[in-house]
């Protein structure tokens, strides 16, 4: 065994990239890795492999990913290709798409849920057959207007 030896290339998915709590972006963010937002991030779609946004950080904008973990504050719709992690801090304010969720106690989502295979095709949901889910109040089903 060598000495010095030598490391795998990184390939294309292998990059980490962390916007700090000082830190403000305003525009879109599209990568082939993994970002971690701590800070801010304002922007119409953002693009990731996987995306972090920890729990004091806060994101703006509709997301695209194979995986998205909140603890955070998110303001937009989520589409996901496997899973989503809406841990206990966290504040959703938009719709989840996405092939696997899963809600942390005390999470919270003001949107619609869909849990199903990305190539498959999800019919609206009728007004009167919503729920709001709320961490003290369980499910409530919500009369149409």
């Amino acid at each position: 065994m060598s000495m010095f030896s030598r490391r795998p290339a990184r390939g294309a998915t292998s990059g980490y990239s962390v916007i700090d709590d000082e830190l403000t972006i305003s525009g879109d963010i599209c990568t082939k890795g993994t970002i971690r937002v701590d800070g801010r991030v304002e922007g119409t779609v953002h693009r990731a492999d996987t995306l972090i946004i920890g729990a004091g950080g806060t994101v703006v904008g509709s997301i695209e990913a194979r995986e998205v973990v909140i603890g955070g504050t998110l303001h937009g719709n989520l589409t996901v290709t496997e899973r989503v992690e809406v841990q206990a801090t966290a504040t959703v304010r938009g719709d989840i798409h996405a092939t696997a969720v899963q809600l942390h106690e005390g999470g919270t989502v003001y949107g619609h849920i869909a849990i199903s295979p990305m190539d498959a095709e999800v019919a609206p949901i009728p007004i009167e057959r919503r729920l709001a889910l709320t961490p003290s109040l369980g499910a409530q089903a919500i009369a149409a207007r």
